[in-house]
């Protein structure tokens, strides 16, 4: 009768121990989905910075050429707001960041 109560008890140590193995495995692939997701999302906000700052800089260089003054270029609402854009997407780039390091702190 001991051998088999042995048997019980060890067969049920492996089931947890395959439990805890198995959610740990699902809570790891959770995290790195979630990091993929947000290296994506970090990635799509680079590629619209760049096209915002080239959208600055063509409006800038419109405007000179219109014989603008600099003054007028600096202050000019289409840029205020492009810069603005500008602003608002490095803020969501930096708060993805965060993020992302606080994933790969938890783990």
């Amino acid at each position: 009768m001991g051998l088999l109560q042995r048997l019980k008890h060890d067969l049920k140590s492996g089931l947890a121990t395959l439990r805890l193995g198995t959610a740990q495995a699902a809570n790891r692939a959770l995290e790195e989905t979630e990091l993929l997701r947000l290296r994506l999302e970090v990635r799509k906000i680079g590629q619209q910075l760049d096209e915002l700052y080239r959208d600055v800089g063509e409006r800038a260089v419109s405007l000179r050429e219109a014989g603008e003054p600099v003054e007028r270029v600096l202050y000019d609402m289409e840029v205020g707001r492009l810069v603005k854009q500008i602003h608002q997407l490095k803020h969501t780039g930096k708060q993805l960041e965060a993020e992302m390091s606080e994933i790969r702190t938890s783990e």
